[in-house]
């Protein structure tokens, strides 16, 4: 058993299906971060982005349930005025992300499958939306005793 942090890469393998289409790049927080103006986004395309971890109060046993949050920012072209560019091509988009993810259970260590907490519009100019959908899951760290 491991106690390190949930690893995002189960999050993209799940999305790889989406790429080339309907996303035309898959990254995570090292492509995120070198983008530095919303036209620097690759459209469509998503970026699997790694939140906070909080643990779950247990019996105080070496075991412990941790709750993972991460995000799946969505980069889209806006078509529409401010923030109603929630175009025809975004709105799809995220409800087949959601799909591959929502229920789903990643790895044997999870302890919940996969459950959405919220999305909302990260940023947007005339040229490009960003949209953040965020969701968590429950996974098991620790489980090794320390030696005496």
């Amino acid at each position: 058993m491991s106690s390190e942090p949930f690893s995002i890469s189960l999050i993209v393998e799940r999305l790889q299906p989406l790429t080339p289409s309907p996303l035309s790049f898959l990254g995570t927080i090292v492509e995120y971060s070198q983008v530095t103006e919303l036209s620097g986004f690759a459209v469509p395309g998503a970026y699997v982005l790694m939140g906070p971890e909080r643990g779950v109060p247990g019996n105080g046993s070496r075991a412990q349930v941790a709750e993972a949050v991460f995000g799946v920012a969505v980069a889209v072209r806006n078509y529409g005025q401010g923030a109603d560019g929630l175009t025809h091509e975004i709105s799809p988009l995220i409800g087949q992300i959601r799909d591959q993810l929502i229920g789903w259970v990643p790895g044997k260590l999870a302890t919940t499958g996969i459950q959405w907490l919220k999305g909302d519009i990260l940023d947007y100019d005339g040229g490009t939306l960003l949209w953040m959908d965020t969701f968590q899951v429950n996974h098991v760290i620790g489980g090794r005793r320390c030696p005496t």
